[in-house]
């Protein structure tokens, strides 16, 4: 493998691990905006759900790509709160598969 692809290999390792960290961060806004309501968590729950959408876009990720797309689109409607954990769930279990 040449230059180019091993580092280019060693981004999507790199993406890939920091993947869980940045769902966790988004089940962090989740769990704020159940407990308080707060539409700022929601609205960064949002942000951070499209923000990972487009990301997996970039690697190749398809799959995380549409459930990403799937919990943005249900935080910016303001679906009631136990989608959007079926949401979360249905993303996290796409990254640990």
């Amino acid at each position: 493998m040449g230059g180019f692809e091993e580092k280019l290999a060693e981004l999507n390792r790199k993406y890939a691990a920091a993947l869980a960290g940045r769902v966790a961060e988004l089940e962090g806004h989740l769990d704020t905006y159940s407990a308080s309501g707060d539409g700022a968590a929601l609205e960064f729950l949002y942000k951070g759900a499209h923000a990972v959408a487009g990301s997996a876009r970039t690697f190749g990720l398809p799959e995380v790509t549409v459930k990403a797309k799937e919990l943005e689109l249900a935080a910016r409607d303001g679906v009631e709160t136990k989608k959007l954990y079926e949401k979360l769930s249905a993303l996290k279990k796409c990254i640990s598969s």
